[in-house]
C-alpha cells in the first residue's frame, strides 16, 4: 500500500519536482509524477466546485489522510525471460524504421535511455534515413544542419505518443447535499473518474502492465485517493450529511470500479458501512486490463515484431471500448487475444488468409441445418458471432493499417472465387465501416451494369455481395446459380418473413 511521508495529508504532485519515495508492499519505489507531468503543459489551477462547475476556485490541500489506499508499484509480472526486451534492443540495432517507431510507441523495455544509446550507435545516413522518413520532404535541409545526435533525439520525438494533459481531479463535494440527488452526485463522479482514466492511454496500460513504473497510472491512482481524502474532509466538516452517501455508493457499483472504491473505503473509514473485509487493491482493480495484457506476453509466440503490429490494432480496440464508448462494463476483461488477429498476420499472402479462412469456415458449418435457423441454436449463434467478429477485426486492421486495404481486396477476391460468401461479406462490411466515405455502396458501384472494375478498384462481381436492396436480393440470387457458404443475416429475415421458403438455395451446403 502506498505510503506518503508528511504531516497525514496527501501531497500534491503538482506542486514541484520533488522526489516521492512511495512505499509499497515493502520496497522502496522512487516516483517522479511530477517530473513526468512537467511537459504536459498544466497549470496548476484548482479544482471547480459544484458551485461554480466551469470555474477555477481555490482549494487547499486535503488534511485528512486517504482512507483509500492506492499501490503506485506496478503489478507483478513474474515470467522467467522478459524475451521482448531482448528483442527489443536487437531491433533497435538492426531494423528499420517502422519496427522502431513503434517500439519506441510502446516503450517495452525498462531502460526509457536504451533507444537513444543503441541509436546513437547506429550508422549516421541510417539514422538519417530514418528521419527523412518521418518529416515532410521540404525539412530535409533542416535535418542536415543537425548533429548526428540531435537527429535521434528527433527521431525519438516523432516516434513517441504525443503526451495527455495530467488533469487534477475536479470535482468537490461543496455544495450542499440537499441541492443534489444521490444519482446526480454519482453520475458526476463517475464522469470525473472516467474522464481521469481516460487520459492514460493504452501504450502506457501495456508498459505499467509488464511491470514497469509509469507515470500517467501513478498520476490516475493519486487523483482518485485525494478525491477520497477531499470526502473524509467533507464528512467531518458535515457529519449529518456522511451518511447520505450510503446511497451514493449504491449507484456507484455499476461505474467506475475505483470510484466506487474510493467513496466506499470513505464510508468504511467512517462506520457508516459495514466492514465485510479488506478493500480491494487498485491490483485487483485493474485486473481487467493487466491480466489480458499480460497473457499476451506470457510466451514468446511469433516474435515482437508481430507483437508490436498487434498492439496497434489493440489500441484501437481499446480506444473504441474505453476513450469512445459511451457504455462501459468495467466488469468485463479486454479482449486482447485474437487468433483471427494473429492468423491475419501470419499469413504470408491474401489467398493464404482466403484459403485459411474457407478450411475455417468450412468446418464450423458443419452442423449448420435447417432447425438452426428456427431455433436460432447454438451454431446459428456461433456462426454469426464469428462473422461478427471478422468484420470487426478486418475493420480495426483497417484503421490500424490503412495500406492493408488492397491486401483485404485480394482476399476477397480468392474468397468470392471460392464460393466462400460468409467471409467475403464480412470483410467488405468490415471495410466499409472503417471508411464509410472511401467505401461508400455508391462510390464503389456508381453503375450496376458497367463491365470496368470500379473506380476503387473492386471487381464489380462484388456488387451481389455488398448491395443491401431488397434484403441483399443480388445475393441471394447469386447464391441461387452459384451454391457457396452462405451470408447468413439476410436467409435468417427471410426465414422470418417468408418460413422455410426463405431459405432456399442454402442446403445441402456444398463441399469447399
Amino acid at each position: 500500500m502506498a505510503q506518503f511521508p508528511g504531516d497525514n495529508r496527501m501531497p500534491f504532485l503538482w506542486q514541484g519536482s520533488q522526489l516521492f519515495d512511495t512505499l509499497v508492499e515493502d520496497d522502496l519505489v522512487q516516483v517522479y509524477p511530477a517530473d513526468a507531468m512537467e511537459s504536459t503543459g498544466y497549470s496548476g489551477a484548482s479544482p471547480a466546485t459544484h458551485d461554480s462547475p466551469g470555474s477555477v476556485v481555490y482549494r487547499p490541500p486535503p488534511i485528512s489522510q486517504s482512507p483509500f489506499n492506492v499501490e503506485l508499484k506496478p503489478p507483478r509480472f513474474d515470467v522467467q525471460w522478459r524475451w521482448w526486451e531482448d528483442e527489443a534492443s536487437f531491433i533497435l540495432r538492426a531494423f528499420t524504421v517502422e519496427a522502431i517507431k513503434r517500439l519506441v510507441q510502446f516503450r517495452l523495455y525498462h531502460d526509457d535511455n536504451l533507444p537513444r544509446s543503441i541509436l546513437r550507435s547506429r550508422d549516421a545516413n541510417a539514422v538519417t534515413a530514418f528521419l527523412n522518413s518521418l518529416l515532410p520532404s521540404n525539412d530535409g535541409p533542416i535535418v542536415a544542419q543537425l548533429t548526428h545526435y540531435d537527429r535521434v533525439d528527433k527521431l525519438l520525438s516523432l516516434c513517441r505518443s504525443k503526451d495527455s494533459e495530467a488533469r487534477p481531479w475536479s470535482w468537490l463535494p461543496t455544495t450542499p447535499f440537499s441541492d443534489l440527488g444521490y444519482e446526480t452526485i454519482a453520475r458526476d463522479v463517475n464522469e470525473e473518474s472516467y474522464l481521469q482514466f481516460k487520459a492514460v492511454r493504452f501504450e502506457d496500460w501495456v508498459h505499467y502492465s509488464l511491470g514497469y513504473p509509469t507515470p500517467s497510472v501513478e498520476w490516475f491512482l493519486v487523483q482518485h485517493s485525494q478525491f477520497s481524502s477531499y470526502l473524509i474532509d467533507y464528512f467531518n466538516e458535515c457529519p449529518d450529511q456522511a451518511h447520505k452517501y450510503v446511497e451514493v455508493e449504491k449507484h456507484l457499483r455499476l461505474g467506475s470500479p475505483f470510484a466506487h472504491q474510493a467513496v466506499l473505503c470513505c464510508l468504511k473509514s467512517k462506520g457508516i458501512v459495514e466492514s465485510d473485509g479488506a478493500p480491494l487493491s487498485t491490483h485487483k482493480l485493474m485486473q481487467f486490463l493487466t491480466i489480458p495484457i499480460q497473457n499476451l506476453f506470457t510466451t514468446q509466440q511469433n516474435g515482437l515484431i508481430l507483437m508490436l503490429k498487434k498492439l496497434v490494432v489493440l489500441k484501437i480496440r481499446f480506444n473504441r471500448i474505453y476513450h469512445q464508448g459511451s457504455d462501459i462494463n468495467w466488469d468485463s476483461h479486454f479482449e486482447a487475444e485474437s487468433p483471427l488477429l494473429d492468423e491475419f498476420f501470419e499469413a504470408s499472402s491474401p489467398r493464404t488468409l482466403a484459403r485459411s479462412l474457407t478450411h475455417s469456415d468450412d468446418r464450423e458449418f458443419t452442423g449448420l441445418c435447417l432447425r438452426s435457423f428456427v431455433t436460432e441454436d447454438s451454431k446459428f449463434h456461433q456462426l454469426t458471432a464469428n462473422w461478427d467478429d471478422l468484420c470487426t477485426v478486418t475493420e480495426e486492421c483497417s484503421l490500424a493499417y490503412p495500406d492493408l486495404v488492397d491486401y483485404f481486396k485480394n482476399c476477397v477476391q480468392d474468397l468470392y472465387n471460392r464460393r466462400n460468401y460468409y467471409s467475403a461479406t464480412a470483410i467488405l462490411h468490415g471495410l466499409q465501416k472503417a471508411n464509410p466515405q472511401r467505401f461508400s455502396f455508391n462510390l464503389l458501384f456508381p453503375t450496376p451494369n458497367a463491365t470496368l472494375h470500379s473506380s476503387a478498384g473492386f471487381p464489380l462481381n462484388f456488387f451481389d455481395l455488398l448491395d443491401s436492396a431488397n434484403n441483399y436480393g443480388s445475393y441471394r440470387k447469386l447464391l441461387q446459380s452459384r451454391p457457396g457458404l452462405p451470408f447468413l443475416a439476410p436467409h435468417a429475415r427471410e426465414y422470418q418473413s417468408h418460413g422455410e421458403q426463405g431459405l432456399a438455395g442454402i442446403f445441402p451446403l456444398p463441399d469447399l
